[in-house]
């Protein structure tokens, strides 16, 4: 008589294992149904990201484009177009500060251009972004365009007249060079700590 036990125990023990191996496999089925649904949410609400950073990536652009374009429009006889271009790298978004004169472009203003064409486009830029964060409608500059030359200093001196009243802002400048208070409302003049007028 042949003792059929063992195989009863090894059966029963198979058996045991398969039970186990069809919980795990449904926990497993279960977690795979949750990450999935993770998965599909995460990918929507990235692309809700994506379209809002679009979005505002284009009004930026619009609105720092425009207003840097103009100042170097309103200063200099052939001017620069300014143009901000949003790219990905190393897994970020950055920013390129693009110039343009006659149809060359450049994202190296410092050795493509005067120093005059810097200063421009940098109290520009800082006007820019300071008019999107709206704290406070007074700008203090120390010395803005030292770099201009005296020939364009009262076209400046007008354009900053020009941005502060569509910006609805307040300008108060620090200047020895004549031309760029040619466009200012007041003028105070002020002599080793003394007012003078």
């Amino acid at each position: 008589m042949i003792d059929l036990q063992p195989y009863k125990d090894k059966l029963n023990h198979l058996k045991g294992q398969r039970e186990l191996l069809i919980g795990q496999r449904d926990e497993v089925e279960k977690h795979i149904e949750i990450l999935s649904y993770q998965l599909e949410t995460a990918t929507q609400a990235r692309s809700i990201v994506q379209i809002v950073a679009e979005n505002t990536q284009a009004k930026i652009t619009y609105h720092i484009s425009n207003l840097v374009s103009s100042a170097l429009a309103a200063v200099f006889p052939t001017p620069y177009k300014f143009e901000m271009r949003f790219v990905q790298r190393r897994n970020k978004t950055e920013a390129d500060l693009i110039f343009n004169k006659e149809g060359n472009e450049s994202d190296d203003l410092m050795n493509s251009a005067g120093g005059g064409v810097v200063d421009i486009a940098g109290l520009a830029l800082r006007v820019a972004l300071w008019s999107l964060r709206k704290n406070r409608a007074v700008i203090i500059m120390d010395e803005p365009l030292r770099f201009l030359s005296a020939d364009l200093q009262e076209r400046a001196s007008n354009m900053l007249k020009e941005i502060s009243s569509k910006l609805g802002i307040q300008i108060i400048m620090v200047s020895h060079l004549k031309g760029m208070i040619a466009a200012a409302d007041k003028v105070i003049t002020i002599d080793k700590g003394a007012i003078i007028e």
